[in-house]
């Protein structure tokens, strides 16, 4: 358990730097270490939780975490997360792989292929909410953002992770939001939307303490290292690098299945 724990440190450091959770290699780790399915999801949720409370102190201190943009979009997210965690337990664990790795794949080609900032002036209208932050300023298209957070919010509260995979890019792509301040906004959302998912699994009876401790605790400890790099460092190059092993980690949980593993 504690080279476990270590890894996770690793883990949490190299994923807080890019505004995500994590859970896209907690959840094959758990599955490798033995842990089944449904209660790896659960132990990763608990991690990201601690890695987004670990990484979001940063980023605020940095200037690159909108907090009103949480307040708008996150409640769809975790309406989502809370409904994908509890219904969890109707999906079994090989289809649940199945998705895992689309999602993964759809991660990767985001990372490999980073998201292409526009540079727009802002837009006015019904749809349209205007935001400085992090010395630039933004609209945010809301009307399509809210449902598009409710099924990313769904997928991260089924499959135990916190949905950073999805969000930075429907961030940026959607809501129109600078890449840096996507990733700072983007580690507090993560661990609220953990939260809810771990809830719903909680209710479901997943949860073991005794596992997800110690691994949030390295998660933490992680974080404040991959956020502290983040502020400072070109993200470019390790998204990806990210992407290549999440292309890898996809391909290891689809043979899985077919070994019937």
């Amino acid at each position: 358990m504690i080279w476990l724990g270590l890894v996770f440190f690793g883990v949490a450091a190299a994923f807080s730097a890019l505004g995500q959770g994590g859970g896209a290699f907690y959840v094959p780790l758990l599955l490798a270490w033995g842990v089944p399915f449904h209660h790896a999801a659960t132990a990763s949720q608990a991690v990201i939780v601690a890695v987004s409370a670990s990484a979001m102190l940063v980023f605020h201190r940095a200037g690159f975490l909108d907090w009103k943009l949480v307040l708008l979009i996150e409640p769809a997210t975790n309406l989502g997360a809370v409904l994908g965690g509890y219904f969890s337990q109707y999906v079994p664990g090989h289809v649940g792989k199945v998705i895992f790795a689309a999602v993964l794949a759809v991660g990767a080609f985001f990372m490999i292929r980073p998201v292409a900032e526009r540079r727009e002036p802002p837009k006015r209208g019904f749809a349209y909410w205007t935001r400085t932050m992090g010395g630039e300023t933004y609209s945010v298209n809301w009307v399509a953002t809210i449902p598009l957070m409710v099924l990313a919010g769904g997928l991260a509260g089924m499959l135990g992770v916190g949905g950073g995979l999805l969000k930075v890019p429907l961030m940026v792509l959607a809501c129109r939001i600078p890449m840096k301040v996507a990733v700072g906004t983007s580690s507090l959302m993560v661990g609220l939307t953990a939260l809810t998912g771990l809830l719903g699994h909680a209710a479901a009876g997943h949860f073991d303490l005794r596992l997800a401790l110690p691994l949030a605790i390295g998660g933490f400890l992680g974080a404040q290292v991959g956020s502290r790099v983040s502020v400072r460092v070109d993200k470019r190059h390790l998204k990806r690098a990210f992407g290549v092993l999440l292309v890898v980690i996809a391909a290891w949980m689809t043979a899985s299945v077919l070994r019937g593993v």
